[in-house]
């Protein structure tokens, strides 16, 4: 009936029945739409708070996924510091999701293999902390013929895959899986007398990269002598309660972490209140110019990917996708510039 339609076009019978339907003045389905649609974040908050690694967070406990962070996040969770800052989990819920059904079919296809064991990891030079490996592959059940060696696989959700491929894992995942793998060593899942694999696959989220992407190293010791040294920094910054050093960038700090404000809310290097009332319109102004961008780009990359593919025309728009080769272009120097940084104060 409707095969020579467009895609997602309606007949328009029906689009002036929804019309009609939809102007009906006793229910404001606009509100409707948006209290649906806040349910909606607020069961995804709600899930994403009631996960192990949320509520050992809201515990003021550290786990291996804070290793090799920031410091001075670790130095305020050790200090049992309550979170200033609320961060929406949105990106994160739908990685713990896709996670978990991912593993629940590994486990199928891959019966041998372990998942979210309970172990704990233990400090050189005392102590440790609790461990919950996404995949150990035990050497018991190693297959190398087909690239599978005892170790730890660590998955990880992102919302594209090309940054990943060009920076590589940070060190707190590199940390992470190495933590892993000395805890799956000591409960006697992995032999350190031969090589022991351990990495992270990414997978994207939005699905644009069907193929996960996965950075593997080889275990060593080394690496935990470097988390221990970690450490020990922060329990010496606890013990004599001066600040540990804050490893993340102010502008992530401000975009992610639930201590921002009692980490960074004093922290600036600019200086000296501006009162001009042109001088504030100018900034308010530019600030909103920048913002409105934001959101084209944002909105630009998602249509983008809604027509991936398509080519044809709407009556009012030709869609084509074209080709456009690589382009070998001389070395040149580019000339220094001033660069206008305008960025929101914190509010305490």
């Amino acid at each position: 009936m409707f095969d020579d339609m467009a895609e997602n076009e309606l007949p328009a019978g029906l689009v002036a029945l929804m019309d009609t339907v939809d102007s009906t003045p006793e229910i404001d389905l606009k509100r409707v739409g948006e209290a649906a649609a806040m349910a909606f974040h607020d069961a995804i908050q709600n899930a994403s708070n009631s996960t192990d690694r949320s509520k050992q967070q809201q515990d003021f406990m550290l786990g291996v996924s804070n290793l090799g962070h920031c410091k001075q996040y670790a130095l305020l969770m050790m200090r049992q510091t309550p979170f200033s800052d609320v961060r929406d989990k949105t990106a994160a819920f739908f990685g713990t999701v896709a996670g978990a059904a991912i593993e629940a079919q590994l486990k199928i296809d891959h019966p041998g293999w372990l998942f979210q064991q309970d172990l704990f990891f233990p400090l050189p030079s005392g102590g440790g902390t609790d461990a919950h490996p996404d995949i150990i592959i035990p050497f018991s059940v190693q297959e190398p013929e087909k690239g599978f060696y005892q170790g730890i696989l660590d998955g990880k959700s992102k919302a594209e895959l090309e940054t990943i491929k060009k920076v590589g894992p940070t060190q707190q995942q590199i940390y992470q899986v190495h933590a892993y793998a000395k805890a799956a060593i000591e409960a006697g899942l992995l032999n350190p007398d031969h090589p022991i694999v351990v990495g992270d696959v990414f997978f994207d989220r939005s699905g644009k990269d069907v193929i996960p992407y996965s950075v593997m190293h080889l275990y060593t010791e080394d690496v935990i002598t470097f988390i221990d040294e970690w450490v020990n920094d922060v329990k010496y910054a606890l013990v004599h309660n001066e600040d540990a050093s804050r490893d993340m960038p102010r502008e992530w700090c401000w975009s992610y972490c639930e201590y921002a404000t009692a980490c960074r809310g004093g922290d600036t290097d600019v200086e000296g209140l501006l009162e001009s009332p042109d001088i504030i319109a100018a900034v308010d102004l530019w600030a909103e110019v920048k913002e409105l961008k934001a959101e084209a780009k944002r909105k630009e990359a998602a249509y983008k990917r809604t027509l991936d593919g398509v080519t044809g025309s709407t009556g009012t728009y030709n869609i084509r996708w074209t080709e456009v080769g690589p382009v070998e272009t001389k070395a040149s120097i580019r000339s220094g510039y001033r660069k206008l940084q305008i960025t929101k104060v914190p509010r305490k």
